[in-house]
């Protein structure tokens, strides 16, 4: 599950830019985002790692526009040409991606291309600017699945209905996100808890457990946040059920980008995130 969880617009509203929309919902480990939800401010995010040959270490690039939106995702051909992404279904892998949106601000269609086909999503808001509905349409306008979104007194995000997958959000008196519970369409329960110190991260708690037995724990895991000057420094991963550890380090030496990179834990570098601002 850490893989499958794995950014800024002039309103304060739900940011339907900054990823690809089949990813809405997920919380992001390496910005520490709510995908869609919370805001990032990228040019460019490229994902590389040096142990592949010189020319296969970038795995991919992802570019973002002046508002901050995603309009292309380049996977150096590291994509896989089968089924398609869908807002229900989740992303599935492609060789590249590009994004058009009808507005600069409040984009009521997104036309999306990839290498394997077009279609768009339909975007419906309440009057706080918040997405309640999202559409997906292929190249000929047929409807093949739909996105509903929930929120409570504060506009907080609530519940986003994927259909046969609904992901639970849970928001403490200073509206930071407390909680995520994603039921799976058979057996499992993924709840993510979020803990904070003098108002930032300090610990999220993983637990995967039986939707037939909330006593049986399948997995469970931590991840531990530590900051130095004020930023974040390191992300401990600790799998508590298998024993098995890693870490993460942000680096701020270089002026234009964000340095993301991730260790086993005997310190040996697997891989790295170059985020340009």
């Amino acid at each position: 599950m850490k893989g499958l969880f794995k950014f800024l617009i002039v309103i304060s509203s739900l940011s339907v830019h900054s990823q690809r929309l089949c990813e809405l919902g997920e919380y992001d480990f390496i910005t520490n985002t709510i995908i869609g939800i919370d805001k990032g401010s990228f040019s460019k995010i490229e994902y590389v790692n040096n142990n592949e040959p010189l020319n296969e270490r970038v795995r991919y690039i992802n570019y973002y526009d002046d508002f901050g939106r995603l309009i292309n995702a380049d996977y150096k051909g590291n994509g896989h040409f089968y089924g398609g992404e869908n807002i229900e279904t989740g992303c599935y892998e492609v060789e590249n991606v590009t994004y058009q949106y009808s507005d600069t601000i409040i984009p009521k269609e997104i036309k999306v291309e990839n290498t394997r086909e077009k279609y768009n999503y339909m975007l419906y808001y309440n009057k706080y600017n918040k997405i309640t509905k999202i559409e997906y349409t292929d190249a000929k306008g047929v409807i093949g699945s739909i996105f509903n979104l929930e929120y409570n007194e504060k506009n907080q995000l609530t519940v986003v209905n994927k259909g046969a997958i609904k992901y639970y959000y849970e928001w403490d008196n200073s509206s930071r996100i407390k909680k995520i519970t994603i039921p799976d369409l058979f057996y499992t329960i993924y709840e993510y808890s979020f803990d904070y110190v003098n108002n930032r991260i300090a610990t999220i708690k993983f637990t995967a457990r039986s939707k037939d037995n909330k006593d049986d724990i399948i997995l469970r895991s931590t991840y531990s946040y530590t900051y130095k000057n004020d930023k974040l420094d390191k992300i401990m991963y600790s799998n508590i059920t298998y024993g098995k550890s890693d870490m993460t380090i942000y680096n701020y030496d270089n002026e234009d980008k964000l340095i993301i990179t991730d260790y086993d834990s005997k310190g040996v570098y697997e891989s790295h995130y170059e985020c340009y601002y």
